[in-house]
């Protein structure tokens, strides 16, 4: 018969894998490939608008170089990998970045930005930046924040945001208040004062002296809902983006069933 030490010791051994299993059902692993497509008639499917105002929000992590755990890198899962063969295969298409991590998934209230860039370097900034956000709650959701560049001699009215290097940087100056901007109280504003509305996208649009000369910026804002273990795409006529969200490995093992 087993001593009473030797069973506590059992049962805070099961308890604690009990807690580890817990601790990580929201691990998950990401796969993301991001492409431009460089045909040439793509860029006249459609007009780009001009009137942009990028920005990250305050609430924004970085993927990981090395490590295990939240937002740290792993191999891309044997499908995802075949897939990518294919688009590095294309004579049409160019990929931008490709990225395999690990995440803790949070709802969508808490879920942080993702930042993203990839492509060509130009001075500070790349021809892809933004972010994406991928949260849990009874189903798994991503949404796309990406802007694609297209750099050249001479700027038009464009502003790209600097990506935050640490949460204790002051946020950019040149917005307003999302919430106050969509009220009808400023629209009445704006509509008694058009030359405020003229002068304040003047000084929205005041590229940084020394800046790289901005020809055109395409962004991809979409939200999805997807299901686990399958392949979800992306779509815009410049630039696409294939996602792959399934259990990570140890997780897996302990709970085979799917989110969906």
């Amino acid at each position: 018969m087993p001593k009473p030490r030797a069973l506590v010791i059992g049962l805070l051994l099961l308890l604690s894998n009990i807690a580890y299993v817990h601790a990580n059902d929201r691990l998950f692993q990401i796969d993301m490939i991001v492409y431009a497509n460089d045909d040439p008639g793509a860029v006249y499917e459609e007009n780009w608008p001009d009137n942009l105002h990028l920005r990250y929000p305050r609430n924004w992590e970085r993927l990981r170089s090395q490590g295990s755990g939240h937002l740290a890198p792993v191999a891309p899962s044997e499908e995802f990998a075949a897939v990518a063969r294919s688009i590095k295969l294309s004579s049409r298409y160019r990929v931008l970045t490709q990225k395999s991590w690990t995440q803790e998934l949070s709802n969508k209230r808490q879920a942080p930005a993702i930042l993203i860039q990839g492509g060509r370097q130009v001075g500070e900034h790349y021809e892809l930046e933004g972010y994406i956000n991928v949260a849990l709650e009874r189903y798994l959701f991503v949404d796309t924040n990406l802007w694609l560049s297209s750099f050249g001699e001479t700027s038009g009215r464009y502003y790209l945001p600097r990506q935050p290097e640490n949460h204790d940087e002051p946020e950019e100056p040149g917005f307003i208040d999302e919430s106050f901007a969509a009220s009808p109280e400023y629209a009445e504003f704006l509509r008694q004062n058009p030359e405020h509305q003229a002068r304040k996208e003047e000084e929205s649009f005041q590229a940084p002296s020394g800046s790289q000369a901005v020809e055109r910026i395409v962004v991809m804002e979409q939200t999805r809902r997807l299901r686990s273990e399958e392949l979800h795409f992306f779509d815009h006529p410049l630039f696409g983006v294939l996602i792959r969200i399934s259990a990570a490995p140890a997780v897996a093992e302990a709970a085979p069933q799917s989110v969906q």
